[in-house]
Order: C-alpha cells, then structure tokens, then sequence
C-alpha cells in the first residue's frame, strides 16, 4: 500500500514563493546591472565626442595644441595631440590621469618640460580594455585622440551590486517572514479542520465542519470531508442496526425454537401415552382401543398441523418462491371466503365489493394470507356473529376483515404477528391455533410489497391487507 506524501505546506508555499522572488531579484540585478554600464559607457562616449567636436572649434579659433590639451584633459579622459610634424602634446601613454587632475605638459624627450617633443614616430597611448577612445584629426593637420577611463563606470556598478546583494538579502528575509505570517493565516482553515476532526475522532461524531464557502478549494475539501463522515456515520448506523437486527433476529429463533419445542411437546407427549396405552390394553381392554385410536390421531394431526404451520412460517420470508400472475383480488377474496364458511358455519360471512380488483400476486400464497385472517376472525367472533369481508382500490388494493369478537388492545395489536404468541383470549389450545397463522400472513404480504395490519373496528377486530395496484 503507497503512503499519499504529506508534505508540509507551509513549508513548501515559503520556500517556494521566496526562492522564485530570489529568481526575480537576480534577474532584475542582473538586468539593472547590464543597462547601467552600458548607459554609463554611452555617456562616456557622449562626453568623448564632445571634446572632440570641442576641439575643432578650438583649432579653429587658433587655439595651440598645448593649450589645447589643457582645454580638453581632465574628467577621466587623457588627450594627445599628434601634430603634422609629428610632434606629439598630452600624456603619451602609462596609467590614466585620476578624475579631476590637471592635464599634464608634453613630454619632450629631453629639455625644458614646456618644449615640444621633436618629430618623430609618434608614440600612442596603449588603450586598456577598460578604456574607450576617439580619434580625430583636427583642421590644421593634427591628429587628436581622447582617451575615456572606465575605471570609475566599473567601481560604480561594482557599488551597485554589493547594494543590491545586500538590499535583495533583507528584501528576501522581510519577504520570508511576512510570507510565514500571511500563509499561517491563509491556513488557519486547516488548523480548525484539524481540529474538528479530531474533536470527530474522539467520539464526537456529530460534528461537522460546515465551511462557509463550499466553492473554494479549502470549502470543496471540507464538504468532501463532511460528506466522507455523514457516509461512515451512516455505515456505522446501518451497520449497528444490521447488528441489532442480527441479534433480534437471533433472540427470536431463540424463542421461536423454545416456542415450537414447547408446542410440540404436548402432542408428542399425548402421542407417545396413548401408544403406551395401545400397547398395554390391547390385549386386556379391548374396549378402549378404539378411544385410544382417535385420540392418538388428534394428537397426530395436530402435531402435523404445527410442524407444517412452522414450515409455511420459514418459506414465507423467500420471495424466490412467489408465482406472480394477473388476477382479481376480489374473486380471489370472493373464493376464500366460500370456503371459511363451509369451516365455520356458526358464523355468517358477508363480502362488499364487487368491482374487479387487478393485481399480480401469488394467487396461492394471497388465498393463504386472506385464509388465515378469515380462520382469525371466526376463532374469536361468537356463535351467530358476523364477519365482513370488504375489497376495493385507492393507491393500493386492499381487503378488510372485520369481526365481532373482543377486539384487540392497541398495545397488544403488534404482539399478536409474532411467532407462537397467543393473547390472554386466545390461549385456549383447543382452539386449534398455535400462533403462527397472522405471522405467516404479514410475512407473505410483505413478500408481495405490501402489509398486513390490525386497527379497531367498527365492533370488533379489523385486518386491513394492502397490496400493490395491476394498473391494466
């Protein structure tokens, strides 16, 4: 499994923000730096041209070539003159006169200091590659170089950039600790995040970071954290009702299992005396073997009763099961009822509705359901009572039994669809129940998407069964 990076990012954000303003610093260095020398050099050529264009007018206004180079040394610049004769005025050659000094005299071989050097070669200055320089002949034949230093051009960039390096080193720290204060401050967001996830994590799972603006970057990743949690609090509750449910269904199996060996004891117990009892009069009292046969038949079949009413309860949650077909709820109805008032005859049934109902269902399994409620309502409606049966359609189908008998108590209304559960009225065995029929029947409509329930009627009990609409 690859570990996600998690860099720090305030780290990140100040580093990277300072080393590209340090990129921009050089670069503007660099390029202040580069422009100043080349337009300090331009100046100094300015200035060389116009001391050459000075000393023409000089020339012609019969100025000497000494005085000439008087006029026009000094500021940085040497001057020689080279006359016609070859006689040469100025500083010849060697270091730069300093800013500012005076011009020199010629430089005659030998002599008075003021005497011209006698022709000859000329002997020009070397120019340093740090120098620039003019040649210019002069209306009287001479020949006049200008000699720019650029000693001071260099010793006024190399101010420069010591001034830049260091105002660029304090520009750079300023810049890191406003950087620090203004992303620890941009991020604060993520502290509080930080913060209620772990208020989250030590079990405060209701809190929620609600950002206040989801469409930005920090509020689209705390909606998706918020999101993240409702989705794991939502898993954790279906996950803890899975578990309840589990556990609730495995009490009931429990209870129905203690349930059903309790019911079945009975039989059996009543089936294994009567055999005993077979066997021990067969031979001496004749008589009573035919007694001890019926009974042992009852007992027989009403331990067969319970075992196939526990078997109806199990296939009835399989859905799997259902053979779904169009039919007519009210025929249906109509058919179920025919045949509980052959099996009840102390009780008369009646049955409104006569509009054709269509729905698709298991016609079997719908029989069984309305049978069970009809055997229900006939077990506790007393003799001469009446049971009416009543079928129609709103958004649902739906059929409504109801009898004359005690009714139910509200509290009890749930109580009576459990397994094996028999009511204070109801808990005579001879009745034939055994507390499975209306858990049956709700668990096949529900089968079918639909519900069995129990309100108060009109005197008695009321069993509304609702089932999904055939719209044909």
């Amino acid at each position: 499994m690859n570990r996600t990076p998690t860099p720090s990012l305030r780290t990140r954000v100040v580093a990277t923000v300072v080393v590209l303003f340090a990129v921009l610093l050089l670069v503007v260095g660099a390029s202040v730096d580069v422009v100043l020398g080349q337009q300090l050099r331009r100046d100094l050529d300015a200035r060389l041209s116009d001391r050459a264009d000075r000393a023409v007018e000089l020339v012609d206004s019969g100025v000497s070539a000494q005085d000439l180079v008087q006029a026009l040394q000094g500021d940085a610049i040497r001057v020689r003159i080279t006359t016609a004769d070859g006689t040469v005025y100025g500083v010849p050659g060697g270091e730069p006169p300093a800013q500012g000094d005076r011009p020199a005299a010629p430089n005659p071989p030998s002599g008075p200091s003021n005497a011209p050097t006698p022709p000859g070669p000329p002997n020009p200055p070397a120019p340093r590659s740090d120098s620039l320089e003019i040649t210019k002949p002069l209306p009287d034949g001479s020949t006049l170089s200008l000699l720019g230093d650029t000693t001071a051009i260099a010793d006024v960039r190399q101010q420069l950039r010591i001034l830049m390096v260091g105002a660029g080193a304090v520009t750079l720290l300023l810049a890191a600790a406003a950087l620090i204060y203004a992303v620890r401050r941009a991020l604060s967001p993520l502290d509080s995040m930080t913060s209620v996830a772990r208020r989250i994590t030590n079990g405060d799972r209701g809190r929620r970071l609600l950002p206040s603006k989801p469409n930005t970057d920090l509020g689209q990743t705390a909606s998706a954290v918020d999101e993240m949690l409702d989705a794991l609090e939502n898993a954790e509750s279906k996950e803890a009702a899975a578990a309840q449910s589990a556990r609730r269904a495995e009490e009931d199996m429990r209870r129905f299992l203690a349930d059903a060996a309790h019911e079945l004891r009975t039989p059996v117990a009543g089936i294994s005396a009567l055999a005993q009892s077979l066997q021990r009069d067969a031979e001496h009292r004749p008589d009573r073997v035919g007694r001890w046969s019926e009974l042992l038949v009852g007992e027989s079949a009403r331990a067969s009763r319970l075992v196939g009413d526990m078997l109806d309860s199990v296939r009835a949650e399989n859905t799997s099961e259902l053979e779904l077909t169009d039919a007519d709820l009210a025929d249906v109805v109509r058919r179920t009822v025919d045949r509980a008032a052959l099996l009840s005859p102390q009780v008369r049934f009646e049955v409104d509705g006569s509009q054709p109902v269509p729905v698709r269902v298991d016609v079997g399994r719908v029989e069984q359901i309305v049978s069970n409620v009809l055997d229900n309502a006939a077990r506790f409606t007393p003799p001469g009572g009446t049971v009416r049966v009543t079928t129609g359609a709103d958004s649902q189908a739906f059929v409504t039994v109801d009898d004359d008998g005690p009714g139910v108590d509200e509290a009890d209304r749930e109580r009576i669809f459990e397994r094996l559960v028999r009511l204070n009225s109801a808990r005579d065995r001879s009745s034939g129940g055994v507390g499975l029929g209306l858990s049956i029947a709700r668990t096949l409509a529900r089968a079918h998407g639909g519900e069995l329930v129990c309100a108060a009627g009109p005197t008695g009990a009321r069993f509304r069964l609702t089932l999904p609409r055939e719209d044909r």
